[in-house]
């Protein structure tokens, strides 16, 4: 008992103490903020489950904990200093400002969206401001939203009341400097201790959790845990999303064309279905049911592909090659985007990555069409695998906006004896543990897969080591093991009742700058990909044509739909590649005609500041 309180009234153990109940203190408030904004604004959410909010609510921790270190990382590191003066009292005035200066700002943010997400729909970023900056009128317009909704002030004078009266009980603040810190081994020790923990535990909040494949959370990641897109206005606080887009560049509302009749005639990303017009593959009732499986396969540049090089280099897929000879096979594709998490919104929702990452900006929470969202219009189930740790780039956050409900990860999978020791589980026990799911699914279905094992830092099981062709780089081993996985999950899906009437897609995320042929070495060449359709029973697509023009990853989603004789109307800034009415165009690829191109970006550019990426029907 006298220990206990020996440990209670030590100065340092009083003053952590003190700094984590600060903490939980602003937790506290973000829950209650997040309730309020819900309580003020609940006709715009109606009918949300119990369980829809258990994942909202767990969802929203993870962005508060990410915004309680945003805003107080520098606090909690300055007061953790391992230096004598942390307890003069200068310093610890200094240290009250910045907790009352950032802490304000933020819940300040968070209330002025009671109001605010009203309008948008959405919680306010960086962009704000930027919109605002050359307005002349803002403090007029500042003092009017004030007078009209003065709750909004009265709220945060309370909040700051209770951060201010938190500050002065809870925090510890010796009376007096402890005897000589400076020259107690003790004190340094443990200050150093406490700052390095405290330092990691920021980074992980703020990347949103331990795992290495997990990035920063951005935006994004809520629609991760939400089924209306909407409803990522609870998962979410504002704080976090004006920081998270500090510095993101934003998109410039263009006006090359100002007649939209002009400009709709040139380009136009909303596909609308005419009155009577014909299906483009064979007349056939079942083919409206067909299945569709997408494969995305991790850093398959053309380059490593064989049939695609016409015999000028070595071949490390023998399957693909194999199979192409059986598919519609497109020898002129392209990424929309240099990073893994640029694929999802080019391949699902066809939504190009242009300057930046769309699933890292602000616009990734608008509404969207997505190839899921689309085919569920016709009763298809879908579902999206990575063998991954569920969360991982936050792809089921992606896969879920663009209309994939079920996510398989790592976590389903359920046997980390597969597990690669970096990215995930192998590739090849995960498309067969794909192949069996999907024999469960009730048909019509639609479903995609991320593989991962061509990646960085290029391992393959031990057991196949020396069956796949070493090349001249690392990488090429695993793109044979990748390929003899696809091989093997192909073997086993043959054997499947849905296979004969299901449409299956290959292709890559992204392409590789080559280190040894020129020929992909260039800006454009090394996002060249391969790209197959693939219908076993041919009574869709034909088997062994080739398509010579130039398309790219946003393609697929009109293609699909088309092929499947879809019948509303949809958007998609990309093309249906058997549509001879319109021109192939690559949209990361400057070299296309400039007044068509000029038209894609103000349509790309003004659509996503509207918020209007879909269509109608």
């Amino acid at each position: 008992m006298e220990m206990m309180k020996t440990i209670k009234n030590h100065t340092e153990i009083r003053y952590f103490l003190g700094l984590i109940k600060l903490m939980a203190l602003i937790l506290l408030l973000f829950f209650l903020t997040r309730m309020g904004f819900y309580a003020y604004n609940q006709y715009l959410f109606p009918e949300i489950s119990t369980a829809s909010w258990l994942e909202i609510l767990r969802g929203g921790l993870r962005f508060d904990l990410a915004a309680l270190f945003y805003l107080n990382g520098p606090y909690l590191l300055l007061a953790l200093l391992p230096l004598p003066f942390v307890f003069s009292k200068g310093w610890q005035l200094f240290l009250k400002v910045l907790f009352m200066v950032t802490n304000g700002a933020g819940f300040l943010a968070q209330l002025f969206d009671f109001v605010f997400f009203r309008t948008t729909l959405r919680r306010t970023d960086f962009t704000f401001f930027r919109e605002f900056s050359n307005e002349t009128n803002l403090g007029p317009i500042v003092l009017r939203a004030v007078t009209e909704h003065p709750f909004v002030v009265l709220l945060w004078l309370i909040l700051m009341g209770l951060l201010w009266f938190g500050y002065g009980r809870i925090s510890y603040k010796p009376s007096k400097e402890p005897s000589r810190p400076a020259l107690t081994v003790r004190f340094f020790a443990t200050r150093l201790l406490v700052w390095c923990l405290t330092a990691g535990l920021a980074v992980i909040a703020i990347r949103g959790g331990m795992d290495r494949t997990t990035r920063p959370i951005t935006l994004s990641n809520a629609t991760a845990y939400v089924r209306d897109p909407i409803q990522t206005g609870l998962v979410l606080n504002t704080p976090f999303c004006i920081i998270r887009t500090v510095g993101k560049p934003s998109l410039e509302r263009l006006n090359y064309f100002p007649s939209e009749e002009e400009l709709e005639r040139i380009y136009t990303p909303i596909h609308r279905k005419k009155e009577g017009e014909d299906r483009m593959g064979p007349d056939s009732a079942e083919d409206v049911e067909k299945n569709v499986v997408i494969l995305i396969l991790e850093s398959f540049s053309k380059e490593y592909i064989g049939s695609l090089n016409e015999g000028t280099g070595p071949s490390y897929t023998p399957f693909l090659d194999s199979l192409m000879m059986h598919s519609f096979s497109c020898t002129k594709a392209y990424a929309n985007g240099r990073k893994s998490v640029d694929a999802i919104p080019s391949i699902l929702g066809s939504i190009p990555s242009l300057e930046q990452s769309f699933a890292l900006t602000p616009y990734a929470l608008n509404k969207v069409e997505g190839l899921g969202n689309a085919l569920k219009k016709r009763g298809y189930a879908t579902a999206f695998f990575h063998g991954a740790p569920n969360g991982s780039m936050g792809l089921d956050g992606m896969a879920r906006h663009f209309g994939f409900d079920a996510y398989y990860g790592m976590n389903e999978f359920g046997d980390k004896a597969f597990y690669d020791g970096y990215w995930g589980i192998w590739d090849e026990p995960f498309l067969q543990f794909f192949a069996a799911t999907l024999d469960s699914f009730p048909e019509p279905f639609a479903a995609a897969l991320f593989t991962l094992s061509s990646h960085h830092p290029f391992v393959i099981p031990k057991e196949y080591k020396g069956k796949f062709p070493e090349g001249t780089d690392p990488v090429h081993p695993c793109i044979g093991y990748a390929d003899y996985a696809i091989q093997r999950f192909f073997e086993r899906v043959a054997k499947s009742s849905w296979y004969e009437h299901t449409l299956f897609v290959l292709v890559a995320d992204h392409g590789i700058f080559s280190r040894t042929n020129p020929q992909y070495q260039s800006a454009t060449e090394s996002m060249a990909i391969p790209l197959l359709y693939y219908d076993p029973s041919g009574t869709l697509i034909p088997k062994g044509e080739r398509f010579e023009h130039t398309t790219q990853q946003i393609d697929i989603m009109p293609t699909v739909l088309e092929w499947l004789d879809y019948p509303h109307s949809y958007f998609a800034f990309g093309r249906n590649i058997r549509d001879t009415s319109t021109i192939p165009f690559v949209a990361n690829n400057p070299s296309s005609n400039e007044l068509f191109l000029k038209a894609f970006r103000q349509q790309y550019n003004n659509r996503l500041l509207d918020d209007r990426l879909t269509a109608e029907d």
